[in-house]
């Protein structure tokens, strides 16, 4: 069970660090962005979902091992990296829909949106190097089940998160019909959303474990 004095400073810290923009917070608000509110959401519930499996992975022990693996480290971060720019070069080579084209249904384009959420945190090293820095400083080891106070803080971690996550793509999708009303030259957000998901994987390649410090 975890410590109950120190779930306040832990949701309170929470709150403050996930509502500082990171590389999930962009990925999320650009997708509300660009394609709408619901795609933003469905997004949002991709990277929760793999939030979920960095803190399983965290609880079991086995982030460790890609602390420890320089090589699984970079394997990872590169896929990552590379699926980052692959969605950038594929948005703006994409081509508005034909006149008398059927667009694909409404269910199959936001599971697309949550498997893509899901892919772009899960294979984002990042998320699993802080949830294995930072829950473990909220854990009282004399409380016993020390993996399961992980999972605990995890979830909460998740719930907070989610809040934080939402709010941003609200806050993205009005900016985004701003811009389109103002937009002089149809399809230019698709360079803007492209630029910004290669910007993305360009940065998590800088991404380190630490073993070279």
């Amino acid at each position: 069970m975890i410590d109950i004095t120190v779930l306040p400073y832990f949701l309170v810290t929470v709150a403050v660090l996930v509502a500082i923009p990171g590389p999930n917070t962009i990925y999320i608000a650009t997708a509300s962005a660009s394609q709408g509110f619901r795609f933003g959401l469905a997004s949002c519930f991709g990277v929760m979902l793999a939030t979920l499996v960095h803190v399983a992975l965290a609880a079991g022990g086995l982030t460790a091992l890609l602390l420890a693996s320089p090589l699984l480290f970079s394997v990872i971060k590169s896929l990552g990296a590379a699926y980052l720019i692959f969605l950038g070069v594929k948005a703006m080579r994409s081509q508005p829909a034909a006149l008398g084209t059927a667009p694909l249904p409404p269910a199959r384009m936001l599971g697309t949106s949550i498997k893509k959420g899901f892919l772009v945190n899960l294979l984002n090293p990042k998320t699993g190097l802080f949830i294995a820095a930072f829950l473990p400083q909220f854990v009282n080891p004399e409380s016993g089940h020390v993996p399961l106070q992980i999972a605990t803080l995890g979830v909460l971690l998740v719930c907070v998160g989610a809040l934080s996550d939402i709010t941003y793509a609200a806050l993205a999708r009005t900016i985004g019909k701003a811009l389109t009303r103002r937009r002089a030259k149809p399809g230019a957000g698709k360079y803007v959303t492209g630029l910004l998901y290669i910007s993305l994987g360009v940065a998590a390649l800088a991404t380190s474990n630490g073993s070279t410090r």
